[in-house]
């Protein structure tokens, strides 16, 4: 089940980290007063692409997924949200996902527990054996 699951979820973390990155790059060059309606209009696109996908997934692939985010990216899932949102709306999904379970400021850790396997798992997938 974790393959499974981290072979559904690990695609997803590599693409925001991409994604992350290439907003990075146009933002850091961006005026302040154009950024707001670049990230709506970014944000638009993205929900119209992967949230019917990133809604089918299940709660552990989304555990997974907060995890692998964070490993791919450096940062929380609530820091990113908090970064391109703000805190408000970091915070309101914080609360919801608590109410489920789940944390956004989970940390990635390759030495420990289940992310161990994890990380194991996506060696495997790095290495073409998954």
């Amino acid at each position: 089940r974790l393959i499974r699951n981290v072979r559904k979820a690990y695609p997803y973390a590599i693409l925001a980290s991409v994604k992350l990155k290439e907003y990075d790059a146009i933002l850091n060059n961006m005026p302040e007063n154009k950024r707001a309606p670049y990230l709506r209009k970014a944000e638009k696109e993205l929900k119209e692409q992967f949230e019917s996908d990133l809604k089918n997934l299940t709660m552990t692939q989304g555990r997974i997924l907060i995890r692998l985010i964070n490993r791919e990216t450096g940062m929380t899932t609530y820091k990113v949200i908090k970064d391109y949102r703000g805190g408000f709306s970091a915070f309101l999904w914080q609360s919801l996902g608590l109410l489920w379970g789940n944390n956004l400021k989970w940390t990635y850790d390759p030495t420990q527990g289940e992310d161990r396997l994890i990380e194991g798992i996506i060696q495997q997938i790095q290495d073409g054996e998954v």
